[in-house]
C-alpha cells in the first residue's frame, strides 16, 4: 500500500508540479479517457477471462495488498516439534497433534507420514501439489499481466480518436492544443495504469507464489526424511538449510531450545 500511495503521489506532483495548477493540469481528468481505458479493460477482461476467473480477482487483490498472516518460523518449529515426538512415542501418536494442524499442505503432508507411505511416494504427490498450488497463482499472475497488455492499446484508441477529432478541426488553431493534449491523456492513463498498478500486482503475486514455493520444498525434504525415520537432528538440519542464523534462533526459541 505504501508503494502505491507513493505512485500516486508522483503520479499528482507530475499533474499539478510539473504542469501547474492551472487549466493545462485539469485535462489530466478526461471523462473521455477514462471510459475509453476503465470501460475498454472491463470489455477486454470479460472477453479474455472465463467468468469463473474474473471472480477471483478479490481473492488475488488480497493476497497482493495485505501482508501474509502464515508464520513459516512456526511452521518449521511446528515440524520440527513433531519429529521429536514421532521418535519418542512413535508415529500413531501424531494423530491428535496433525487434527490441529490448520496448514493443508503440512497436515496432508503430515497425514501421510503417520500411515507409513513410502517416503518416495511421500514426495512426489507433495511436489504434485505444490506444481498444482503454483498453476493456481499463476491464473492470478496471468490475469494482471494482460490487463498490463491491454491498458496501452486501448489507450492507443483513444489517442487515435482524439487525433482523428483533433484532424477534423484542424482549421480552427485554438481548438488544436486541447485536442492535442486530450489525445495524449488517453496513453497516459494507460501507461500508467499498466506500469504502476498491472504490472507490479503480477509482480507482487509471483513473489509470493516463489515464497511459498521455496517453503514448501523445504518442508518436503524435512517430512521426506521423517518418513525415512531419520533422526530429528537431520530433520533439524534439512529445515535449517534455508534458514539465515536469525531465524534458526527464532525457531529454537519457540521450540523453547
Amino acid at each position: 500500500m505504501i508503494g502505491l500511495y507513493v505512485g500516486f503521489l508522483v503520479v499528482l506532483w507530475i499533474m499539478f508540479e510539473l504542469i501547474g495548477v492551472d487549466a493545462n493540469a485539469k485535462l489530466f481528468l478526461s471523462k473521455e479517457a477514462s471510459v475509453v481505458v476503465v470501460g475498454g479493460l472491463v470489455s477486454a477482461t470479460l472477453i479474455n477471462f472465463p467468468i469463473t476467473q474474473v471472480k477471483k480477482i478479490g481473492s488475488w487483490m488480497k493476497v497482493v495488498f495485505k501482508a501474509p498472516k502464515k508464520d513459516f518460523l512456526e511452521e518449521i518449529a511446528l515440524l520440527l516439534r513433531l519429529s521429536q515426538k514421532m521418535s519418542r512415542e512413535g508415529r500413531q501418536s501424531l494423530e491428535p497433534e496433525i487434527e490441529k494442524i490448520n496448514d493443508g499442505f503440512l497436515k496432508a503432508a503430515m497425514t501421510l507420514v503417520m500411515n507409513r507411505v513410502e517416503p518416495r511416494e511421500i514426495k512426489s504427490l507433495l511436489k504434485e501439489m505444490i506444481e498444482q498450488s503454483g498453476s493456481r497463482h499463476e491464473q492470478g499472475i496471468h490475469y494482471f499481466e494482460q490487463m498490463a497488455k491491454y491498458s496501452p492499446g486501448l489507450a492507443l484508441i483513444g489517442t487515435l480518436s482524439g487525433l482523428v477529432k483533433l484532424l477534423a478541426n484542424v482549421s480552427d488553431p485554438k481548438t488544436i492544443g486541447p485536442n492535442m493534449a486530450l489525445a495524449l491523456v488517453c496513453t497516459f492513463y494507460g501507461v500508467t495504469s499498466a506500469n504502476l498498478i498491472f504490472l507490479p500486482m503480477s509482480g507482487r503475486l509471483k513473489v509470493s507464489s516463489h515464497v511459498e514455493a521455496i517453503h514448501k520444498e523445504q518442508l518436503v525434504e524435512a517430512v521426506v526424511a521423517m518418513a525415512s525415520d531419520e533422526l530429528p537432528i537431520v530433520v533439524q538440519e534439512k529445515l535449517y538449510m534455508l534458514l539465515t542464523s536469525k531465524d534458526r534462533t527464532l525457531v529454537s526459541k519457540k521450540l523453547g531450545v
